[in-house]
């Protein structure tokens, strides 16, 4: 076989040591008095230009908000931290349109100012920083339009002092999606404040860069998360329809880029329009899903991979599978990334059966090869999650093969995650028929030594299972009634109940197929199957 080199990105992880102790002196300076101090004695007039708002609201969020205790600057745990310091509410609170309400969001703003109105490290966060300066922008006229003037120059001072903040720490944000939200909030601004012209100039010429650096060829955005992916493209959307309604140029890679991404969007949706969910939980309610879907160009067939991405899809009339095949392009690529691939979601007609991994629980757990879809040797990461959210020991490439026959298709894997460890290649194979009722595969590790192994597939919330055969079989029913078998070339399977809590603290509960041994000398095999009954 032929050598794999594995990345560990020691040359990036020093720059990145560098940043971080350019941006802790920085942090010196953000928390002085006179940080953030300008000569506001001469305000410019904002701009009366109502922003188009693409998206609707979330009702049952909002009202979930609204009863509960507003979550301090420092709590960051809280699940609504973000939502109320990056003021995402204001989207949903104007959907329910009651005086009453508009008053009460003028209050929170208020009292926020009040709490916030200088540099603190966790709501001054660059990403939801952006997000409130859009959030404000995008709100003004409904929420802040009617208030007395003292307010609204509130407002517009603190605009003025976190948008430049952004442009003086631009040198230190990471080169990745959050990227995009800021050139966003500059574009925003540059059309709300007149005399603020270059913001524009600065983020178009960004922007133009970072499309060319995190977007590939096929659509698929680098970071390989379909829920960041869906993020970008909303973000993109968002800066045309500004563009378009201030007659800006839109220029052709804009235009290419929205169009290359919405069909990669399509390509990560199952037939009930879920999004799959790789590289990150997927905590995207289905309605947010189904606006993107309406504001994007619709296509004719899904396809059948993302070579770029390293995403393979097999669709037949009832049967969807995706696969991830792929490794992180580079550095910029690993953060936030999970250590896992050759990891695979399966669904029938508008039922997920096989998951990826668990959602909306804590990232830390979710990141391990384990709570995947795939193979674990010796109960540790293929690849290494470092401290600082990016991933280390990373393959060059994984080998991919695809085979299809009369209507069958076959992929196969060659992952080298654990090649340092243990010496050892993962190499997958999955059958599926051409009907999509008879799924296949193949597990082979190549390993010199004798170690553990666990090859974990994590069902959908909804499945209900029955093992039979006296442990050979299981039986997998599904929420429309039908039943699907599984079983293996191992002499027992186990079905594996996970009880934990979500970011909400509350209570999840599902179940996965474990399969366990050991590994025999040079390759063992590990064969399953899945099949309509």
């Amino acid at each position: 076989m032929a050598s794999i080199k594995i990345r560990n990105f020691h040359f990036q992880r020093f720059i990145e040591n560098l940043k971080r102790f350019k941006f802790f002196i920085s942090k010196i300076f953000y928390n002085s008095p006179i940080y953030g101090k300008f000569n506001f004695d001469e305000l410019p007039n904002e701009a009366e230009i109502v922003l188009p708002n693409l998206w609707g609201g979330d009702l049952e969020k909002i009202k979930s908000f609204l009863k509960t205790k507003i979550p301090n600057n420092k709590n960051v745990k809280n699940p609504f931290f973000y939502y109320y310091h990056s003021f995402e509410f204001l989207n949903d609170l104007k959907e329910i349109s009651q005086e009453n309400l508009r008053i009460h969001g003028r209050q929170l703003t208020s009292d926020w100012i009040k709490k916030n109105n200088s540099w603190k490290s966790k709501t001054w966060d660059d990403f939801t920083l952006a997000t409130r300066i859009c959030n404000w922008i995008k709100n003004y006229n409904f929420f802040y339009n009617t208030a007395d003037e003292e307010f609204k120059k509130k407002i517009y001072i603190l605009i003025l002092r976190q948008v430049e903040h952004l442009v003086k720490n631009f040198s230190n944000i990471k080169r990745n999606s959050d990227l995009i939200r800021i050139i966003k909030a500059l574009i925003f601004t540059s059309v709300y404040i007149p005399n603020k012209k270059y913001y524009y100039q600065i983020a178009i010429f960004n922007l133009k860069s970072e499309l060319n650096k995190q977007i590939l060829k096929d659509g698929c955005h680098f970071q390989r998360n379909p829920k960041i992916h869906a993020e970008i493209l909303r973000d993109l959307l968002d800066i045309r329809t500004i563009l378009s309604a201030t007659k800006k140029n839109v220029f052709f890679d804009l235009q290419n880029t929205i169009k290359n991404m919405s069909i990669a969007y399509r390509f990560f949706l199952h037939k009930d329009n879920s999004l799959a969910n790789f590289n990150g939980f997927n905590n995207i309610n289905q309605k947010e899903i189904n606006n993107l879907i309406t504001e994007i160009p619709k296509i004719r067939k899904n396809p059948r991979e993302l070579n770029e991405g390293g995403f393979q899809r097999i669709e037949t009339k009832d049967t969807t599978l995706i696969v991830d095949c792929g490794v992180p392009k580079n550095y910029d690529a690993t953060y936030k990334a999970h250590s896992c691939t050759t990891t695979f979601e399966l669904s029938h007609k508008k039922n997920k059966i096989i998951i990826n991994s668990l959602e909306n629980l804590d990232e830390k757990i979710n990141k391990a090869t384990a709570a995947h879809s795939t193979l674990t040797l010796n109960n540790t990461n293929s690849y290494k999650i470092l401290k600082n959210e990016h991933l280390s020991r990373v393959p060059e490439k994984l080998k991919v093969k695809r085979i299809e026959r009369y209507g069958a298709n076959i992929i196969e894997l060659e992952n080298y995650g654990y090649k340092n460890q243990y010496d050892a290649i993962h190499k997958r194979l999955i059958y599926v028929d051409k009907e999509g009722l008879d799924i296949r595969g193949e597990d082979n590790i190549y390993c010199p030594m004798e170690i553990d192994f666990d090859i974990r597939f994590y069902l959908d919330t909804n499945i209900k299972t029955l093992l039979t055969n006296n442990g050979k079989n299981i039986l997998l029913k599904l929420n429309n009634g039908s039943g699907w078998k599984f079983s293996s070339s191992l002499n027992k399977l186990n079905i594996v109940t996970n009880r934990n809590l979500n970011i909400n603290n509350q209570p999840i509960i599902n179940e996965h197929i474990y399969l366990t041994g050991k590994t025999k000398e040079l390759i063992t095999v590990i064969r399953w199957s899945l099949k309509k009954y």
